[in-house]
């Protein structure tokens, strides 16, 4: 799927993250891309660096007002990580990094 490739790049996905579906309803001018963070990688505390675990993810949906010119909804599976010493803590969403233009609606 070249598509997936050329929207990963432009949203910063690397490894851990991967697009799992792109659809367009071309007469909407509407996209959805799904994103999903790969099981078994490692999480590391921002605190202490030790190694956290996610036990669950959540979904997240995100919304892009003219992303290639489409309304776009960004659909994510993100994990909820825990360290044992900090507690909980937020993993890096790449395509919510500051200037991206989405926005948290769910």
């Amino acid at each position: 799927m070249q598509d997936a490739a050329i929207f990963a790049a432009t949203l910063g996905l690397s490894h851990p993250w991967q697009i799992t579906s792109v659809s367009f309803a071309k007469d909407a001018k509407r996209m959805d891309i799904s994103v999903e963070f790969s099981g078994g990688s490692v999480l590391s505390c921002p605190k202490c660096g030790k190694e956290g675990n996610s036990m669950c993810t959540e979904t997240e949906c995100w919304f892009h007002d003219d992303f290639f010119r489409y309304q776009t909804y960004l659909h994510a599976r993100v994990p909820c990580p825990e360290c044992t010493c900090c507690g909980a803590f937020q993993v890096e969403r790449p395509w919510s990094r500051k200037g991206s233009r989405f926005t948290l609606i769910q």
